[in-house]
């Protein structure tokens, strides 16, 4: 999430990811984003991609990040 929060503290980057309508589309921007490695974005997809319930866990996750960030 270190690498998430980092992506989202440009406004520019947060922009565009709250543009994004799909929780799948947000997802994808963030795993293809040039900051994440391979390690990052396979740590991610094990964890929260398993399943529906830990996918929306991980949107709601992102989101908590982005107000916190906005404050």
């Amino acid at each position: 999430m270190n690498k998430v929060q980092l992506i989202l503290e440009s406004p520019t980057e947060r922009e565009k990811y709250k543009n994004l309508e799909s929780s799948d589309d947000k997802l994808s921007f963030l795993s293809n984003h040039f900051i994440m490695d391979d390690m990052t974005v396979r740590l991610i997809k094990r964890r929260y991609l398993l399943s529906e319930k830990y996918r929306e866990e991980l949107v709601q996750s992102i989101e908590d990040v982005i107000r916190k960030i906005e404050r």
